[in-house]
């Protein structure tokens, strides 16, 4: 073995990595969640979106074998795009996924050095605040404070 296969960088997920889940609805819906460190099993990929996705719908994945328990418990239909570049429909499906995937890499990559803990919660409140900048024109930014205040189950109480 020469030096080069010494210094090549391993491919695929590494196990330090956290991995974080990435699903759209057909509504533009998000989610993310995380879901252990590395490459993903089918029972974690199972246990982290089964809550998230009903029955007998549609799923547009990229094939993974992770996605098959998922797919059969649950009895959807498989729709695969392999990761091509030269391929205009894996474009065209997987371009909002493939999108979301770097805008969260980019917010995330603010937060360095923060507790490990809190990363789900940044990854809720980036999710909350692409579902307000989407809701723009259905509810303007006044009516829309004012909507989450009403709805919201928290009492303050002053002291």
């Amino acid at each position: 073995m020469g030096s080069d296969y010494i210094n090549q960088k391993p491919r695929g997920l590494s196990k330090t990595q956290i991995c974080i889940v990435v699903a759209i609805d057909s509504n533009k819906n998000m989610v993310a969640i995380i879901c252990g460190h590395g490459k993903p099993s089918s029972d974690r990929i199972y246990k982290t979106l089964h809550n998230h996705i009903r029955p007998n719908l549609i799923i547009a994945h990229d094939g993974e074998k992770a996605h098959n328990k998922l797919i059969r418990e649950l009895n959807l239909k498989s729709e695969i795009y392999k990761a091509n570049t030269k391929d205009s429909l894996y474009f065209e499906k997987m371009a909002l996924i493939n999108n979301m995937c770097s805008w969260i890499k980019r917010y995330i990559w603010r937060f360095i050095g923060m507790d490990v803990e809190n990363l789900q919660t940044y990854l809720n409140w980036f999710i909350y605040l692409q579902r307000c900048k989407r809701d723009n024109d259905k509810w303007p930014k006044s009516e829309r404070i004012l909507r989450h205040l009403i709805l919201e189950r928290t009492r303050y109480t002053r002291k």
